[in-house]
């Protein structure tokens, strides 16, 4: 039995229907302009976003992959570098990777597009590769192919390459034709955040919260610190923002801003973990999380901006952590949990009151495993309190409850390997003054001079 769980008014897409085209010829009165144009085709293809630092022995990826571009006698996949820095030392370890899962050599291949030099290649200059995505014969080369995997490094290389100006270049547009004939896309790193139409392009959680946002970029290490930057992606993922490298780089902060940012197109987020997919399937319109970690999904659709002259203010955001091949569906607006997991709330595993949840120094530092062990597999307590701050000054309280709205679920998946889920807990974001002052031997003789005497 699935179990299931509503989200609160997340963003729902129907389904596409196709037209059914009158014949208007035999009526009289009817001009040509009166003939209703067919609806679109619905895309038939699949995406398989990867978070980044996907390794050469997750097969759980490699292989589904592989088997949506039509499995190892069928596949062919084009490989573009636009993003990366290295762009043949990275498709050769990319080919290598998929030929130890069956692929052959020749059923990979580089295409030309590239904005950086490898210099591993003396004889080749892949910065010469600019306007690759503009070869008509190259986009026509593309319909031979089942799938195309996008490299990792700067997403920003791959939408000045593929979409310059925000017009679809040839290349974009024999991509698309082969997504909505029922082949596959993947990527990873920058490879998926350039999915969504909303683009996340640079900027940490502390930045975004603390400086909003900017239009400035001085290059990749702008990724790691500083304001949020969101600009136009190629948008094959249709219902959310993307986010990766989500659990290492702590990017949730500036995930929620996006969305919050385009609450009313976008209401919803997906932070990809590293070494983890999430794979969408356009028919149905749903997502399922493969590979070693979670994807968090982030609502707004019922969150409340509240104006705070001390900083970024919000309440009510949803957060849902998937993994261990749990599901989403955006028509029904349901969570799936593996079949295989068991539910946690009324059968909680732990009963610790107040659970230390900030710092390093915590047992379960990463967002997912405090979510579904310290909140949603323990009875001691239904709420847990984190802290974002430097130490003096303006941070930020971060105040995660259970509600009513809130389930659980957990499995030993792979061996003794945890696997647990949380969908619709509650995070309240508010502004906190922080003073903190280290005590030591010094500081209590100090203060007792300080003390006057009775």
């Amino acid at each position: 039995m699935k179990h299931t769980v509503t989200s609160l008014n997340m963003m729902a897409k129907p389904l596409l229907m196709l037209s059914i085209i009158l014949t208007l010829s035999g009526l009289t009165g009817c001009s040509e302009a009166d003939t209703p144009a067919p609806a679109p085709l619905p895309d038939k293809g699949s995406l398989v976003l990867v978070g980044g630092a996907l390794a050469a022995s997750n097969a759980d990826v490699h292989q589904r992959f592989i088997a949506l571009a039509g499995g190892e006698l069928q596949a062919r996949i084009a490989v573009i570098p636009a993003a990366s820095g290295q762009p043949a030392k990275y498709f050769k370890q990319f080919r290598k990777d998929m030929q130890r899962y069956g692929l052959d050599e020749d059923q990979m291949t580089l295409f030309p597009v590239a904005v950086n030099d490898d210099k591993s290649t003396a004889d080749v200059d892949e910065s010469q590769w600019r306007r690759g995505a503009t070869d008509t014969q190259l986009a026509e080369h593309l319909s031979q192919y089942t799938a195309v995997w996008f490299l990792g490094g700067d997403q920003l290389n791959i939408t000045a390459t593929l979409a310059p100006d925000g017009q679809k270049s040839v290349l974009l547009e024999a991509i698309w034709a082969l997504y909505q004939r029922g082949g596959v896309i993947g990527g990873t790193s920058a490879g998926a955040a350039m999915m969504s139409d909303v683009m996340i392009a640079a900027g940490d959680s502390w930045g975004a919260l603390t400086e909003g946002t900017t239009d400035s970029y001085n290059g990749m290490q702008d990724q790691e610190n500083g304001p949020l930057m969101l600009v136009k992606g190629l948008g094959f993922f249709p219902h959310a923002i993307i986010d990766q490298h989500f659990d290492r780089k702590a990017r949730f902060g500036r995930l929620i801003l996006a969305t919050e940012l385009n609450k009313a197109a976008f209401p919803m987020g997906f932070g990809i973990d590293e070494n983890t997919a999430l794979v969408y399937t356009a028919a149905n319109h749903s997502v399922q999380v493969i590979g070693a970690g979670a994807v968090t999904a982030i609502d707004v659709s019922n969150a409340r901006r509240v104006t705070n002259p001390h900083g970024f203010h919000i309440e009510n955001v949803r957060i849902s952590v998937m993994q261990g091949g749990d599901q989403y569906n955006f028509d029904t607006q349901q969570f799936v949990a593996n079949p295989l997991k068991h539910a946690t709330v009324g059968h909680e595993y732990l009963n610790l009151a107040d659970p230390v949840v900030s710092g390093v120094f915590s047992r379960n530092t990463r967002l997912k495993d405090m979510l579904t062990f310290d909140l949603v597999d323990n009875k001691g307590s239904k709420q847990v309190i984190s802290y974002l701050h430097q130490g003096q000054g303006t941070g930020f309280t971060l105040r995660f409850t259970q509600d009513e709205y809130t389930t659980g679920y957990w499995q030993y998946l792979d061996g003794l390997l945890d696997s647990g889920s949380a969908f619709g807990v509650k995070l309240d974001i508010i502004p906190t003054e922080f003073t903190i002052t280290p005590l030591s031997a010094a500081t209590e003789t100090t203060r007792a001079k300080a003390e006057p005497e009775h």
